[in-house]
C-alpha cells in the first residue's frame, strides 16, 4: 500500500510572506512620513509668511492713521529724520503740534502737544522720507514698513505707502 500522502490544508501566512509585506508596508509609511513632513514644512512657512504680511500691513495702517489726521499748511509737515516726522493738527482753529517717532522695531510713540501715545508694531522697521526728493516741501511722506522674509533670511518684506494728508494744503 502506497504511503497515504498527508495533505494539509494551509491556514495563514507563511513567515515570508509576512515579511513581504511588512516591508511593503514600512516603505510605505516611510514615503508618507517624508511627503508630510515635507507638507508640514510648507505650511509652517506659509503661516511665517502671512504672519510677517499681516505684522506688515497692521503696522503700516497704524501710522498712516496718524499721519492722516495732519491738517493745516504742507510746510507745517516736516521730516525731521527717517525716524521722525512732525505736524500740525488743526481743529477748530486751536493748532496742536503732532509727531510721530520711531523707537525701535517695536513700538512707535505718538505725542500730541503733552500728550503721548505708544503705537505696538511686532518687529517692524518703519521709516519716513520724501517721496519726491527735489520738493521744497516734505509732502507727500513715503512711509516704508519693513520685516524679515521667513522664506530667505537674507531678504525683507517691504511695504511702502505714499501719503499726502487730505486735510493738508
Amino acid at each position: 500500500m502506497k504511503a497515504q500522502e498527508v495533505r494539509y490544508l494551509k491556514k495563514g501566512f507563511s513567515l515570508f510572506e509576512l515579511l513581504i509585506v511588512l516591508a511593503v508596508f514600512s516603505v510605505f509609511l516611510i514615503v508618507l512620513s517624508i511627503v508630510l513632513n515635507d507638507y508640514l514644512k510648507k505650511a509652517e512657512q506659509n503661516i511665517e509668511v502671512l504672519d510677517a504680511l499681516k505684522r506688515l500691513t497692521e503696522a503700516s495702517n497704524k501710522v498712516t492713521q496718524y499721519l492722516l489726521r495732519a491738517s493745516g499748511d504742507a510746510i507745517s509737515v516736516k521730516i525731521a529724520s527717517s525716524t521722525e516726522i512732525t505736524f500740525d493738527i488743526i481743529i477748530a482753529g486751536e493748532k496742536i503740534n503732532a509727531k510721530l517717532q520711531v523707537a525701535d522695531e517695536n513700538t512707535v510713540l505718538y505725542y500730541e502737544n503733552n500728550l503721548s501715545e505708544t503705537i505696538k508694531v511686532e518687529n517692524v522697521e518703519i521709516r519716513f522720507e520724501k517721496a519726491d526728493p527735489s520738493s521744497e516741501i516734505d509732502l507727500p511722506v513715503k512711509l516704508t514698513a519693513k520685516t524679515r522674509n521667513p522664506f530667505n533670511k537674507d531678504s525683507n518684506l517691504v511695504i511702502e505707502s505714499t501719503i499726502y494728508p487730505p486735510g493738508v494744503r
